[in-house]
Order: structure tokens, then sequence, then C-alpha cells
């Protein structure tokens, strides 16, 4: 699946029992995937264009260990996913 990662994915993960937040992949990197993580936090893990559009970043752009994280699920309870593709997105 890590090859399949690329910029303007749209993920999510988990963040308790019922909620999830999100973010975006900005761009590779030689250690992971330099991803922006969102405002939003919602019950359901789906999450709209509008949505999209109208999110702040939270903090600056991390890099993510997007093989641990999303392919081997390394982290015990995590869920990480990708849910989407914000298409013709520029970084």
């Amino acid at each position: 699946m890590l090859r399949f990662v690329k910029p303007g994915d749209i993920f999510c993960f988990k963040l308790d029992e019922d909620r999830y937040c999100f973010g975006r992949i900005i761009t590779l990197m030689t250690v992971g995937h330099l991803s922006e993580l969102f405002d939003i936090i919602k019950t359901p893990p789906g999450i709209t264009e509008l949505e999209i559009s109208n999110a702040r970043r939270i903090i600056e752009p991390i890099i993510v260990d997007t093989y641990s994280l999303f392919d081997k699920k390394l982290e015990n309870g995590s869920d990480w996913r990708i849910i989407g593709h914000q298409v013709n997105y520029n970084p």
C-alpha cells in the first residue's frame, strides 16, 4: 500500500473510541510523507471537500511514517486509513 500513498491523499486516524481526526499528505520525503493535520474532529470517518477547503492546520506540517501507520499498522489499536484523494492538489 505504501507505494500508493501520494500527495493529496486524505487520511483519518482514530482519536478515541468514537472520534476521528483528519489530515492530508503533502509530499513524499525520504523518511515518510510530509503531512498536515486539520482542525476537524468527527464521529464518522468521513470528510467532504468543503470541510477540507475550510479546514485549518492544528500544527505545522509533520513527517508521518506512512509505512508503520498505514501499511503495517504497528501501533497496537491504531486506526489510520486513507479515505480519499483531493484531485488537482498542489502543495
